[in-house]
C-alpha cells in the first residue's frame, strides 16, 4: 500500500498534469501555448521559459530553432522572440538529438559529466544559466519544437520533473503542431491576398512608377519582409535600374538613382539577370557575391527572381530578410508568379505611356493642322470677297458696259470665285469642327419656312436640266430649337448634293415626326431628302460621310466639289442632337435623312 506521502505526491502530480493539459487544450496562440506549461518551470524557480519551432532538413534533421515566444520569470531583461539559431552550433544540441523522447535536465552546468568543454558552459554561465530543462516536441516522429527552461543557479531535478516533462511533451507537441499549421494556413492566405492585391495593382495601375511602388510596398507588407525593391534593364541592356524601393529605404536609393550593372561579379540581383533564373541566399554572408548595401545593414536572406515576359528580360523582383534561411522553393514559386504578373503589367503600362505620348503628339499635329487650315482659310476669303465683289460690281455696269465677251469673262471669275469660297468655308468649317471651335446658337426656328426658301434657292440650280424641287410635310408642326444658320447649312448641303447627282427626275424634302428610338415618348422630328439620281454603291454609302471622300472617286467624275460637304453635316446634326443616315439604291436615287430633338432646353 501507498503511504500518505506517495498518495500525496501522486495526487499532486495528477492534479499538476490535469492543470497543465487543460491550458493546454484551450491554448490558441504561441504565448499561450508556453504559459500553459510554463507554469510548472516557474514554480520551480525557473528564470525563463522559451518555446521555439525547429525547421529540418529533408532528413528531418534539426537545423534551426526559431524563438517564437518567450516568459521571463525572474532576473532577466527584454525578449528573445525572433531570434534564429542554428542548433549544430548550440551547447547540448548532440545530446538531446541523440535522444528525442526523453526531456533533457541538467542540475548544475558547472558540475556535469554531460559537459567537459569549458567553452560551452561558458556559453551558459555567461548567460546566466546554470540549470537547463529542454523538452524536445515531436509528432509522428518528426521535430515540431522544443521547450527551453532555464535557472539562473543550479536545480535540482526531480524523478517528479522527469516524469511531468515527460507527460506533458506528446501533448504540448500536438499543440504546437496544430499552431504551426494554423499559422502556415494564415499565413498562405496572407500571402494569397498579397498576390491577388498585387495582381489588382498591377491591372489597374497604368503609371509604371506607381505600379512598380505599389507593388514593392504590397510584397513588403504582405510578406512580412525587411526590404522589397524592383529594378528594371535599361535601353542598353547592361544596367539594372532601381524603379521602385519599400519605405523611406527606398525612397532613399531612388533618389541616388541606385543601380547595378549587369555584369556585376558581386551582386545576387545580377546574377538573377545574367542566368535569367531566380537567386535564394538563405545566409548572405556565405555568398560571393553578395553585394552589402549600408542602407539595409541588417539583411541576412535574399531572394531575387527575374521578371521575364515574351522570352525578354525585363528587369528583378529583389526581396530581404532579416532571418537567416528566410527563404524556400514555396517563397521562390509565390515570388516568380509575382514577377511574371508585374513584368505584364510593366510592358502593358509601358505600351499604354507610349500610346498616350503618341496620341498626345497626333492630337497637337491635328490641332497645329486645324489652326493652320483655319489661319489660311482666313487669309484667303479675304482677298477673294475683293475679287468676288469687283466681279459683281463690274457686272452690275457700275463701272460702265462690258462687251459681251467681256460679261462672259467676268462671269467666269465671279463664278469661280465664289466656288473657291465655299470650299474656303468648308475647310475652315471642318477646321473649327476638328478643333472643338464649332458653337451652335439654339433658338426657335420655323422649320417649313426655311425649307421653303432653300427651295426657292434650288431652282437656280435646276434651271437648265429636267429635275423638280418639291416640300413634303407629314405633320403640322411650326418651330423647332435650332441654330438657324447651320441649319439651312445642313440642309442646304443635302439637297444641292442631290441635285449635283440629279440629272432627270425630282428631289423631294420630306418633314415629318416621329419617336425617338429606345425613349418612352420622346419626339424628334426628320428631315428627309430623296432624289432620282444615279444612286450609290452600297459599299460606298458610308464612306460618303469621311472627309476628302465621295461615292464617285475617279478623276473623270462629273460632279466636283472638295468631299467635305457631308462631313460637315453630319458633324452639324450631332452637335444639335441628333443622327444623319444614308440610303441608296443604284439607278434608283438616294435618300439621306437627319434627326434633331423636337424639344431642346
Amino acid at each position: 500500500a501507498l503511504s500518505f506521502a506517495e498518495t500525496q505526491e501522486q495526487a499532486a502530480e495528477t492534479n499538476t498534469l490535469y492543470e497543465i493539459s487543460s491550458r493546454l487544450a484551450q491554448a490558441n496562440s504561441r504565448a499561450e501555448v508556453l504559459e500553459s506549461i510554463g507554469g510548472y518551470a516557474q514554480s520551480n524557480g525557473a528564470s525563463s521559459v522559451m518555446l521555439l519551432y525547429l525547421d529540418t532538413d529533408e532528413n528531418d534533421n534539426p537545423i534551426w530553432a526559431d524563438v517564437v515566444a518567450d516568459l521571463a520569470i525572474s532576473g532577466t531583461t527584454g525578449s528573445s522572440v525572433g531570434q534564429r539559431f542554428y542548433l549544430p552550433d548550440l551547447p547540448f544540441a548532440k545530446l538531446w538529438i541523440s535522444n528525442p523522447n526523453s526531456p533533457l535536465l541538467i542540475d548544475d552546468i558547472t558540475n556535469t559529466d554531460r559537459v567537459s568543454d569549458p567553452v560551452t558552459v561558458g556559453q551558459y554561465t555567461a548567460n546566466g544559466i546554470y540549470g537547463s530543462a529542454l523538452v524536445p516536441l515531436r509528432v509522428n516522429n518528426r521535430w515540431v519544437g522544443m521547450i527551453v527552461a532555464s535557472w539562473d543557479k543550479p536545480h535540482q531535478f526531480t524523478e517528479l520533473d522527469q516524469r511531468i516533462y515527460s507527460a506533458i511533451a506528446q501533448q504540448t507537441a500536438a499543440v504546437v503542431n496544430s499552431t504551426r499549421l494554423f499559422e502556415h494556413t494564415e499565413k498562405s492566405a496572407r500571402e494569397l491576398q498579397t498576390v491577388t492585391r498585387v495582381s489588382a495593382a498591377s491591372s489597374s495601375i497604368l503609371n509604371v512608377d506607381e505600379l512598380l511602388q505599389s507593388v514593392a510596398d504590397l510584397t513588403r507588407d504582405g510578406f512580412n519582409l525587411y526590404h522589397a525593391h524592383i529594378y528594371l534593364l535599361d535601353d542598353t541592356g547592361k544596367n539594372l535600374v532601381l524603379a521602385a524601393g519599400a519605405g523611406e529605404t527606398g525612397r532613399i536609393m531612388k533618389a541616388n538613382h541606385h543601380s547595378i550593372p549587369a555584369a556585376h561579379e558581386h551582386s545576387l540581383v545580377a546574377r538573377a539577370a545574367r542566368t535569367r533564373r531566380g537567386v535564394i541566399a538563405n545566409d548572405v554572408t556565405k555568398e560571393p557575391d553578395f553585394l552589402p548595401n549600408p542602407l539595409l545593414p541588417d539583411t541576412k536572406s535574399e531572394l531575387a527572381v527575374p521578371m521575364i515576359v515574351g522570352g525578354k528580360l525585363i528587369g528583378i523582383l529583389d526581396v530581404q530578410s532579416e532571418r537567416l534561411d528566410r527563404f524556400d522553393n514555396a517563397d521562390a514559386n509565390i515570388k516568380r508568379t509575382l514577377a511574371e504578373q508585374v513584368a505584364v503589367a510593366v510592358q502593358n503600362a509601358r505600351a499604354f505611356e507610349y500610346q498616350q505620348e503618341v496620341s498626345d503628339r497626333l492630337r497637337e499635329v491635328d490641332r497645329l493642322k486645324s489652326q493652320f487650315l483655319a489661319n489660311m482659310s482666313h487669309e484667303l476669303r479675304t482677298p477673294l470677297n475683293s475679287v468676288i465683289g469687283y466681279a459683281e460690281v463690274m457686272l452690275d455696269g457700275d463701272d460702265g458696259e462690258l462687251s459681251s465677251e467681256a460679261v462672259q469673262d467676268v462671269q467666269i471669275i465671279y463664278d469661280s470665285g465664289k466656288h473657291l469660297l465655299s470650299i474656303i468655308n468648308d475647310i475652315l468649317d471642318l477646321a473649327k469642327i476638328e478643333a472643338g471651335q464649332m458653337h451652335i446658337d439654339r433658338r426657335e426656328v420655323n422649320l417649313v419656312k426655311e425649307l421653303e426658301e432653300i427651295i426657292r434657292a434650288g431652282q437656280v440650280l435646276v434651271k437648265d436640266k429636267p429635275v423638280e424641287l418639291l416640300l413634303v410635310s407629314d405633320g403640322d408642326f411650326e418651330h423647332v430649337m435650332a441654330d438657324p444658320i447651320r441649319m439651312r447649312q445642313i440642309v442646304w448641303n443635302l439637297v444641292s448634293n442631290a441635285i449635283k447627282f440629279t440629272e432627270q427626275g425630282s428631289v423631294t424634302l420630306r418633314l415629318s415626326e416621329r419617336i425617338a428610338p429606345n425613349t418612352a415618348n420622346d419626339k424628334e422630328v426628320c428631315v428627309h431628302v430623296n432624289d432620282t439620281g444615279m444612286g450609290i454603291e452600297p459599299e460606298n454609302l458610308e464612306m460618303v460621310f469621311e472627309r476628302f471622300q465621295q461615292a464617285d472617286g475617279s478623276s473623270t467624275r462629273r460632279a466636283g466639289g472638295t468631299g467635305l460637304g457631308l462631313t460637315i453635316t453630319r458633324h452639324l446634326v450631332q452637335l444639335h442632337g441628333g443622327e444623319i443616315y444614308a440610303e441608296s439604291e443604284i439607278g434608283a436615287g438616294s435618300s439621306f435623312w437627319f434627326t434633331l430633338p423636337a424639344n431642346v432646353n
